[in-house]
């Protein structure tokens, strides 16, 4: 049982499949960290909602937890990062890559996955009550959440800390 329309769901992954793209050609290619911290962030929301796109039903909370984590912790890591190496400077040198093979190998591995992919049937997912997921983890794992939370706090701390030492 999907929550949204097949169209609506085609849609949403071809929406943020060109903003994951974007953003990570985005972050290879961006000159300032911070911007790139902010790119990775729009990749892994989109990442997410492309998660929770293969069935709502199911991974939802998967794509909750992905953002909470892995994008947190990413965009507090870089910024503290970009803090206290603001100061560092690197040469950079030119690379002339080949992007037009690059580009045209990367549509044919996206279309031959889209079409092995679209051939395949997949299994039936049975429906998951979020309310008895959401119980079942804060009733099991209460002690490493609050744990994650507090170091995640103690980051944001520090990197506030550190940003306004200047």
């Amino acid at each position: 049982m999907f929550l949204t329309s097949d169209i609506l769901q085609v849609v949403i992954f071809g929406i943020f499949s060109i903003v994951s793209i974007i953003s990570a050609i985005f972050i290879l290619n961006s000159k300032n960290v911070f911007y790139s911290a902010v790119a990775l962030a729009f990749l892994g929301i989109s990442i997410a909602v492309l998660i929770a796109d293969l069935a709502p039903a199911s991974y939802s909370i998967y794509s909750a937890f992905h953002i909470l984590l892995y994008v947190g912790a990413t965009v507090v890591f870089l910024s503290v990062s970009m803090v206290i190496f603001k100061d560092l400077y690197a040469k950079q040198e030119q690379v002339t890559p080949s992007g037009i093979a690059v580009a045209v190998s990367a549509v044919v591995l996206f279309l031959s996955v889209i079409l092995g992919l679209s051939s395949s049937s997949s299994p039936e997912i049975s429906p998951v009550s979020l309310q008895q997921l959401a119980d079942d983890l804060l009733s099991g794992f209460w002690f490493p959440a609050v744990v994650l939370v507090i170091a995640l706090l103690t980051t944001l701390i520090e990197a506030i800390t550190l940003a306004r030492r200047d």
